[in-house]
């Protein structure tokens, strides 16, 4: 065995090692968009990389290959390079007494042991971790050939210590969460964002939007409400024709109604039904006794001034509303909230054509 040899062996080992953490590393920090867009334009092993990274069971076997790649390449280059090594200074080591040559054998393969746990840390990891991070698309698209042979060749074992460790989980009384997905918590994704918008990834305006989005959760009913003293309500025995003159000088299209005063909100009615009824009065005049605004009122949904601003948000799309009450810890009126209220937590402030003074026009 020549030097050249195990030199050679050692730095195949050390590419080996390399390949599988770069190939760990690309598979969980490759963007699926940009993969799925190299697939849309022809390219077959991109469509492959992206579908083992949208079936967390093909992504837990992916890592599972390279988790063991690296285990193995690690072992048989620790103990192929420290004993073939030392076999190469055998002769050497000869020509020293018994005493001092059972000293300096500990010594190299103490040396030897720390150079080829350097090389590997340095050459087989860190190198090829931070070109995977830096490159993550190229680098996985370079990778997927030996990694699709690796999952094939470990899948054995990747069988057997899988179900092992799901065994010994159960016995320790843990649920095994038994597929490798992305999972981050909102305080993560906001890092992520920061960090992706830090990167130029991400515009301006978009960070803005996201990060809007995942604060709506932190805000509360009384945070986004508009508060009863900047409500607009009226009493639901009051005339058809002066609700609609209220709601014709507002730049509102539902309006509350309460019985006796706001603390008591019985419903709500939209413009449309007060110009509805209008009509109706007109061509049934027997019945305008009965044709009142009670009659056209809609029912008005109520949420308390604590919960989320974006369960609020759930509700209100769930019960196909676009207005809710908020109510104190009394019951009484705290504000309400419209979907606008919502949208604007997210997207900002924005004028309608009734948010900025309008010329009057004169109907002939």
């Amino acid at each position: 065995m020549s030097w050249a040899i195990v030199a050679l062996v050692i730095f195949l080992l050390l590419v080996v090692t390399g390949l599988y953490v770069a190939g760990e590393f690309a598979a969980v920090s490759a963007r699926r968009s940009r993969l799925a867009q190299m697939a849309e334009n022809g390219d077959a092993t991109a469509g492959w990389v992206l579908g083992v990274l949208e079936q967390p069971s093909q992504l837990d076997a992916f890592v599972a290959a390279c988790q063991l790649g690296i285990t193995l390449a690690s072992l048989i280059l620790g103990f192929y390079g420290q004993a073939n090594i030392l076999a190469l200074l055998a002769p050497w080591l000869e020509t020293l007494d018994s005493a001092g040559r059972a000293a300096v054998e500990s010594l190299l393969a103490i040396g030897i042991l720390l150079g080829l746990t350097s090389l590997q840390v340095l050459f087989g990891e860190l190198i090829p971790k931070n070109i995977a991070l830096q490159y993550p698309e190229r680098t996985a698209i370079l990778t997927a050939l030996p990694m699709r042979w690796s999952m094939l060749l470990y899948h054995p074992l990747i069988w057997l210590f899988n179900g092992s460790s799901t065994i010994l989980l159960k016995l320790m009384g843990s649920q095994p969460a038994g597929e490798h997905a992305h999972i981050h918590s909102p305080e993560e994704i906001v890092m992520l964002v920061e960090e992706s918008r830090a990167g130029g990834v991400l515009e301006k305006e978009e960070t803005r939007l996201l990060l809007n989005t995942l604060e709506l959760r932190n805000e509360t009913a009384r945070k986004v409400m508009l508060p009863r003293n900047r409500m607009l309500a009226a009493d639901a025995d009051l005339p058809c024709a002066d609700l609609l003159a209220l709601l014709a000088n507002s730049p509102f299209s539902r309006l509350p109604l309460y019985a006796g005063d706001v603390d008591h909100i019985v419903g709500f009615v939209h413009i449309r039904d007060l110009l509805r009824l209008t009509h109706l009065r007109r061509q049934r005049p027997a019945e305008r006794a009965a044709l009142t605004v009670r009659a056209v009122m809609r029912r008005v949904l109520f949420v308390p001034e604590s919960m989320a601003a974006e369960d609020v948000l759930h509700f209100m799309q769930r019960e196909h509303q676009h207005l809710v009450i908020v109510v104190d810890e009394y019951g009484g009126t705290a504000g309400m909230i419209t979907m606008e209220d919502l949208i604007e937590e997210i997207i900002g402030e924005f004028e309608d054509e009734f948010d900025r003074a309008a010329p009057a026009v004169e109907l002939r």
